[in-house]
């Protein structure tokens, strides 16, 4: 019986590792970290495009009709002073002072466009007591009538849509007397008005443009009572005409805008 060959037990006994070789995993770290790093420029590439596009209204805000609702005329148009602007964070705006022709009832009016995340912190509710004033009353949502793109000549009386405004009322002493001042305010964003915008609040970076609309009017004492104010029916006309243009803008938008 010919001799077994004798394994030598003093060899190093090879081990080889199980699963897959660490490079694969390096091989992949490397894979995901420039995966990542493509998702990040191309992020960083939607918000520039994004920021772009509130660098300039889509259509001048000082284009809106001097005369709205037959009987609101426009009496006089101001600046807003650079640095009020620039705290706004407004790019854009109309600030005029309107009055009812049959009534007299003048207003004060600001249509402002810009990012959202600089438009919308300046609401009534932080603007007014800055400036001294203090809320009175509960604040009251009014649902504002108005007319949409699509209204028929034999429906053009009809309201066809509401559309949700925030309404206060701030007074402050002065010149020995209680001044009041009832403000009605929404902003539009991402196709809904909203005095909130709950639900459009975590699309303010992706979706940056944003309108604002505030009417203002000094009011009595007495007035701070009513449920219905002459306001609404300004609001009512400012936006059908501003809604009008809005929806022009996005059926069919300018490519110059942006540049």
């Amino acid at each position: 019986m010919p001799d077994q060959p004798q394994l030598d037990q003093s060899a190093p006994v090879v081990r080889r590792p199980l699963g897959p070789s660490p490079w694969i995993w390096m091989i992949v770290g490397c894979v995901l970290v420039a995966a990542s790093g493509l998702v990040r420029v191309r992020q960083e590439q939607l918000f520039a495009d994004a920021s772009l596009s509130v660098k300039q209204s889509p259509f001048p805000l000082r284009d809106l009709p001097q005369v709205l609702g037959g009987h609101w005329e426009m009496i006089r148009e101001e600046e807003l002073e650079a640095e009020t602007q620039q705290i706004a964070g407004c790019t854009d705006y109309m600030y005029r002072f309107y009055a009812n022709s049959h009534t007299g009832v003048m207003l004060k009016v600001l249509v402002a466009f810009g990012p959202a995340t600089q438009v919308f912190p300046h609401s009534p509710e932080i603007c007014f007591p800055s400036q001294g004033y203090q809320a009175t009353g509960k604040a009251r949502r009014v649902n504002v009538p108005v007319k949409t793109s699509d209204v028929t000549p034999a429906s053009e009386s009809e309201p066809t849509a509401t559309i949700p405004f925030r309404a206060m009322t701030f007074s402050r002493p002065e010149a020995g007397r209680e001044e009041f001042i009832e403000s009605h305010y929404s902003f539009w964003h991402d196709g809904r008005w909203d005095p909130d915008a709950k639900e459009t609040k975590r699309k303010f970076q992706h979706r940056p443009a944003m309108f604002k609309v505030q009417v203002d009017r000094t009011i009595t004492s007495r007035e701070r009572e009513s449920s219905q104010s002459p306001s609404e029916e300004f609001v009512a006309a400012l936006v059908t005409e501003l809604n009008q243009r809005i929806d022009e803008w996005i059926n069919h938008p300018d490519p110059h805008v942006s540049e």
